[in-house]
């Protein structure tokens, strides 16, 4: 336990030049707007607010459409000091979904959306940042309906493009 402790100190410690971002996050079905801050010279943390639909599940059988609310914080490492080159990312989110089955019947309850992103930033300003990834998302729901329960457990591929402007 001390020895994580100390790792965290360390870790904080050696704070990066990095400034804060305020990003959008866009990908298929989703919109996020948060903020990403800094911990070390190569990790950061973010929190945002989402939007999300599912209306890519009934493509491959997956589910119904569900368009939900929520929040969720994405974690970045970068192997370099830049945010410019190489970055992995691991998100997860919470949303509130409500959607209609086949049968016209009103779906609501909660999905969670974890992720795993392999991507390449850029800056092509002195104040903006892009990234750009590919990578997998498990998208779970279990939606109470007035006849039961709906449930998914759908994996798939994913594109992530997250602007960020330092602040």
């Amino acid at each position: 336990m001390k020895r994580a402790a100390l790792a965290l100190v360390c870790l904080l410690a050696t704070r990066a030049e990095a400034e804060p971002q305020l990003q959008l996050d866009l990908g298929v079905g989703l919109i996020g707007l948060g903020v990403e801050l800094p911990i070390c010279d190569c990790f950061s943390v973010q929190v945002e607010a989402t939007g999300l639909s599912t209306f890519y599940l009934p493509l491959i059988g997956g589910g119904i459409t569900t368009y939900a609310f929520g929040g969720g914080t994405r974690a970045t490492w970068f192997p370099g000091r830049d945010p410019a080159g190489l970055y992995v990312a691991a998100a997860m989110r919470v949303e509130r979904a409500a959607g209609d089955t086949s049968l016209g019947e009103r779906a609501t309850g909660l999905l969670l959306a974890p992720a795993l992103t392999v991507g390449q930033g850029f800056r092509p300003t002195k104040k903006v940042d892009v990234r750009f990834g590919f990578g997998a998302q498990w998208i779970h729901y279990n939606l109470k309906t007035p006849s039961g329960r709906l449930k998914a457990d759908v994996p798939f591929l994913m594109v992530e493009l997250v602007l960020g402007y330092r602040l």
